[in-house]
């Protein structure tokens, strides 16, 4: 098929999500460039505006969108995040975890917040030599898409402690949330320390009147993961940063 005649079939870039990098910013708009567009288009860039993105961004930051196709027929980003700020870094964030954009942090970890009522889904895992309750998440591999990090997590994470078909049916669910490029995820910066603030890309989703399978295996699975269970929001460890790993639950 010719780029010509790929442009005008959609169905390759429907409910999926693209990596580019700015190639030029003005004010309020401007262009990325993504080699899957040049693959399957030809040689042209993807317009993105302000208002479709998480921060204002500067030129080679790298850039995570939905794509559609102008009246014209042209690619335009929508639903994007910078993933990989080249901003000057500022000072770290103090407090507890706060919703903000991007702006001089980076996407280091993604995670999804499974919860139902005031209930959310945790796991307990050794760190530093002690037990302590996690979410479902971890760090971005290089090259791997945030919402590809939150499902392999899932997948790595939940596994032996949920049967196949409830983890099957969790990533159905993600990806019919997430991954149709309608929706992006809360990115939320994490209390830390040093002259880089690191961010996380959050996936809620509400698993109220979802019939999960929980198992109870006899030993850690492969991943360091010990239990997995329904804990409430207001559960007393949650404050308690020796028994809780990551501020996104204390907050």
């Amino acid at each position: 098929m010719s780029g010509e005649a790929m442009a005008q079939d959609k169905s390759w870039m429907e409910g999926q999500r693209f990596c580019g990098t700015v190639k030029f910013w003005r004010g309020s708009f401007g262009w990325l460039s993504c080699d899957t567009v040049t693959e399957k288009m030809g040689p042209r860039d993807v317009f993105l505006h302000r208002n479709d993105l998480n921060s204002v961004p500067v030129v080679a930051d790298a850039v995570e969108f939905g794509l559609i196709l102008d009246a014209k027929g042209q690619p335009k980003a929508t639903n994007a995040i910078i993933v990989n700020s080249q901003k000057p870094q500022g000072k770290s964030p103090g407090g507890t975890a706060a919703k903000q954009g991007l702006g001089d942090s980076q996407v280091k970890r993604a995670a999804l917040m499974l919860f139902r009522g005031s209930d959310v889904l945790v796991i307990q895992e050794m760190k530093d030599q002690s037990l302590m309750w996690s979410d479902l998440g971890g760090k971005v591999e290089p090259g791997e898409g945030i919402l590809a990090c939150a499902l392999r997590e899932l997948d790595e994470e939940a596994r032996g402690f949920l049967s196949e078909d409830s983890i099957a049916l969790l990533k159905k669910g993600v990806e019919m949330q997430f991954g149709d490029g309608k929706q992006p995820p809360e990115i939320v910066a994490l209390k830390t320390t040093g002259s880089k603030p690191q961010s996380v890309a959050v996936f809620p989703l509400d698993c109220s009147g979802v019939e999960l399978e929980l198992l109870s295996p006899e030993k850690p699975n492969a991943f360091g993961v010990h239990k997995m269970c329904w804990l409430s929001r207001n559960h007393p460890d949650f404050k308690d940063k020796g028994r809780t790993r990551w501020p996104l639950l204390r907050a």
